[in-house]
């Protein structure tokens, strides 16, 4: 059972997919180049298949990367609603965040919380607007990973 830290979702924010656009602005300027090259050419036939080629890459990785935006997009909405569940169970329970950590990526009802060497289950209110601590107790402690990223 993997427990994430207060650490990890403030740093979900920071991945940083710079090689893609590099990726895709060489397809780009690789596209203009081989246009160019057969508006040169006498031949007119001859570029035609590596434009398609190149137009079809271009699409593809425009598509990985909207589909990549909006993934991350999602999780940086879950990180950014678990840190203020855990600041605000921090202020209640008059604890560091850092010393807190859980067994979601996302708030949910019935999640594990670890408060030092303490586990409660939140009970969460229908719109998730309210909560309740439970102590619990894991079968497993000894198998709690802790994810700090």
């Amino acid at each position: 059972m993997e427990f994430y830290t207060y650490e990890y979702f403030v740093n979900q924010s920071s991945q940083s997919h710079m090689w893609k656009y590099v990726l895709f602005i060489g397809l780009l300027g690789l596209l203009l180049w081989v246009i160019l090259k057969e508006f040169r050419s006498k031949d007119k036939m001859k570029y035609r298949d590596l434009i398609i080629l190149v137009s079809l890459a271009i699409v593809f990785t425009a598509g990985i990367q909207i589909n990549e935006y909006e993934v991350g997009k999602t999780n940086q909405n879950n990180s950014t609603q678990m840190v203020n569940f855990i600041e605000n169970i921090s202020e209640n329970q008059n604890k560091n965040p850092k010393e807190i950590s859980v067994n979601s990526k996302y708030v949910k009802d019935e999640m594990l919380i670890k408060l030092d060497d303490v586990y409660y289950q939140i009970n969460m209110n229908a719109d998730l607007s309210s909560f309740k601590l439970e102590e619990t107790y894991l079968m497993n402690a000894s198998q709690v990973k802790l994810v700090e990223e």
